[in-house]
């Protein structure tokens, strides 16, 4: 019997190997960025403090890196500042990616010290970016795509099986931990039930779902970026600024962002409201993720879980309040 074939765990060493194979600056120093539950990321820098990232997946994420890599050019041409792209592999058992290093941080961590200027014109920016991602064309499913021929073949026929599709992973993260109330998932469950008819007219409009308070890289108050962009979603663009509204919350932090981007499509009442009901979808979608490995071991954070809990039930009291 032939042993398992198995692929190497990125490391520093991997990273600053791709990044010799393909630039002659001696290296510095690598190190891996905190965040990131899907690949490993790597900063490289160089004698010459030049910086660069180098992204490698697993043989679990590779679909994700090929993504990325299908929908840069694509998200380029509509003047998304995705950072530039200066090499990528997929033959090998480690896909990756070197790009440029944006300079800033993500939104988050600088969000507390932004003034409200700051913060409406980065919320301005945003959904003008969102705009012209809309502008690629429509697919012939919804959810989240690493392509658009599987966007056409995910069996997703409107975007409530995509809402659906959402609390169905949250129920079943919170059943296996056994931490957090399952009713709490039920009342998401009925309280999508009661927009049913916003959520079966949404049409498969790309957009980016993962651009929130992270891969929003912010320098000096102002956008340098977009990082991560491994998928496009189709369906409604304001799941987006509801995941934002969730995390911004669960930081401790003021919405006055989250206001500003809905003051900036004209959002109407309705549109408001479907916030709050997206907001509690990802509120119950961070209880779920409490205890979970994914690529890092994570211990239950029961201090986190009451602060989501206290967040879920003011977002809860907010929609009874907007019917």
């Amino acid at each position: 019997m032939k042993a398992p074939v198995t692929t190497p765990v990125p490391d520093e060493r991997m990273a600053a190997d791709i990044f010799r194979a393909h630039f002659p600056d001696p290296v510095s120093s690598v190190r891996r960025f905190p965040t990131g539950l899907c690949h490993h990321v790597f900063e490289v820098r160089t004698t010459a403090n030049r910086a660069y990232v180098v992204r490698l997946a697993s043989a679990a994420s590779r679909r994700e890196l090929e993504g990325g890599l299908y929908w840069h050019p694509r998200l380029k041409a509509v003047l998304v500042p995705v950072p530039a792209l200066y090499a990528s592999g997929v033959a090998g058992p480690n896909p990756y990616m070197l790009l440029e290093r944006l300079p800033g941080t993500d939104l988050e961590n600088v969000y507390g010290d932004l003034p409200a200027q700051a913060k409406k014109a980065l919320a301005e920016r945003l959904a003008a970016m969102q705009a012209s991602v809309g502008t690629l064309p429509q697919a012939r499913g919804f959810g989240f795509a690493v392509s658009y021929e599987e966007a056409g073949a995910t069996g997703r026929h409107s975007w409530v099986d995509v809402v659906a599709t959402q609390i169905e992973r949250s129920d079943q993260r919170i059943r296996e931990a056994g931490r957090i109330d399952p009713g709490f998932v039920n009342r998401v469950r009925a309280a999508a039930a009661r927009h049913e008819s916003y959520l079966q007219a949404v049409a498969p409009v790309p957009f980016l779902d993962d651009a929130t308070t992270r891969n929003v890289i912010v320098n000096e108050g102002v956008l340098a970026g977009i990082v991560d962009t491994d998928e496009v979603c189709f369906g409604d663009s304001l799941f987006t600024v509801g995941l934002t509204n969730a995390a911004l919350l669960s930081l401790g932090f003021d919405t006055d962002y989250v206001g500003y981007w809905l003051d900036a499509i004209g959002a109407n009442r309705q549109q408001r409201t479907i916030v709050t009901l997206y907001t509690l979808v990802f509120c119950l979608n961070l209880m779920s993720e409490l205890g979970q490995t994914f690529n890092r071991p994570v211990m239950f954070d029961e201090a986190r879980a009451e602060t989501l809990r206290r967040i879920f039930e003011r977002q809860a009291e907010s929609l009874r309040a907007s019917v």
